[in-house]
């Protein structure tokens, strides 16, 4: 896979990211602290190790975010990623994410997830899937879990959930 199209599909993920802050009328100054905190944490993804698909994890079930009260689970739980001083900051940044007031890219798919375990939110992640020169792309981006089995799970899910030509998988 071309470095230049892995570099192009990280760019418009991290375009979409942003654009919910940047074209909104009135942002907080907390959603922007919260989306300088995000840009930091983020590293351009990388083909994917064998490691990184894992199997399914009894008792976890994984939901793509459709409905708003999955966007607040998805919201809050990804947020726990951060450290606690920066946890509000990140809580407030992603609350404004949505995947129905801002058109992405043409040639670019979003899905985010949420995993739950009894009712309770306990992993997220996301497939930004966009089309390069070279073909589709999807970057597996945003994978949290509140345990390893939490994170194992959202992963594997995520991972069996595209058909993309190439997948790369965020390092951090």
């Amino acid at each position: 896979m071309a470095d230049t199209a892995i570099l192009s599909h990280f760019h418009k993920k991290q375009a979409w990211m942003a654009s919910h802050i940047n074209a909104a009328q009135f942002p907080t100054a907390e959603s922007k602290q919260g989306l300088a905190i995000y840009q930091t944490a983020e590293s351009l993804p990388a083909l994917p190790g064998k490691e990184d698909s894992s199997s399914l994890v009894e008792g976890i079930t994984v939901y793509a975010v459709d409905c708003h009260p999955l966007m607040v689970r998805y919201a809050k739980t990804l947020a726990m990623k951060w450290p606690e001083p920066d946890q509000a900051l990140m809580l407030e940044f992603l609350s404004q994410l949505s995947l129905t007031d801002l058109d992405p890219a043409p040639g670019t798919d979003i899905t985010l997830y949420v995993a739950m375990s009894e009712g309770t939110p306990v992993a997220t992640g996301m497939v930004f899937t966009s089309e390069e020169e070279t073909g589709s792309v999807a970057g597996i981006y945003d994978v949290f879990g509140v345990n390893e089995d939490a994170k194992r799970a959202a992963l594997a899910h995520v991972f069996t959930s595209t058909s993309a030509d190439t997948i790369v998988c965020e390092t951090a």
